[in-house]
């Protein structure tokens, strides 16, 4: 395989009221909509997109559709893609959640705590990394953009740079930012951009 640059588009910013979001599916909001332009102009500048691939939930979906019908590229709806299944937190203010779990988010990465309804860590890492290891042998081109969740885009970082989930969260990708690495395929990826919407 040729090397490729891969962008890991987050979604921009949705109206969550502070309450911890996975499956429940919102749009985007009107500086949402803004971020993605702006980070979707940066990085054809960088280089021009040839495929694409998203999340099914619309705050990641409708951006890449209308991208895809707008500059003919390739598009694959992936529901491996989706942001961490919650389950029974999903909704949950996530200052209440602080209160009744404050390790929370450590204890699923770590595999020690399943949300009540929801999917384990190793579970989500497993689906993740099968769409990805599925999409990047059939997608085209030299430029492959993602768009998806926070929680994909860590999993995915974690395994491309081959280090722990919890040293790929303190490379934080805000909403309408992206991660965008060189890929050649036998080596370690190589972290190229890591921009938040409007930096350059």
């Amino acid at each position: 395989m040729n090397p490729y640059t891969l962008t890991l588009l987050r979604h921009g910013e949705i109206d969550h009221d502070g309450r911890l979001i996975g499956r429940t599916d919102l749009p985007l909001n009107d500086l949402g909509c803004e971020q993605m332009s702006r980070s979707w102009q940066r990085l054809n500048q960088l280089a021009p997109v040839t495929s694409m691939a998203t999340s099914p939930l619309q705050r990641c979906r409708e951006f890449a559709v209308h991208q895809a019908l707008h500059g003919s590229l390739p598009l694959k709806v992936d529901e491996r893609f989706a942001e961490f299944d919650f389950g029974d937190w999903d909704g949950m203010s996530r200052e209440v959640l602080y209160r009744q779990q404050p390790d929370w988010g450590s204890r699923v990465a770590a595999g020690e705590l399943t949300p009540p309804g929801g999917e384990s860590y190793v579970m989500f890492r497993t689906r993740v990394l099968s769409g990805f290891s599925e999409w990047i042998q059939t997608a085209r081109g030299s430029h492959r953009v993602l768009v998806c969740h926070g929680g994909v885009i860590t999993a995915l970082l974690a395994e491309l740079l081959g280090t722990e989930f919890a040293v790929a969260k303190l490379m934080t990708v805000q909403r309408g930012g992206f991660a965008q690495l060189s890929i050649l395929e036998g080596h370690p990826a190589y972290l190229m951009h890591l921009e938040s919407p409007g930096d350059a």
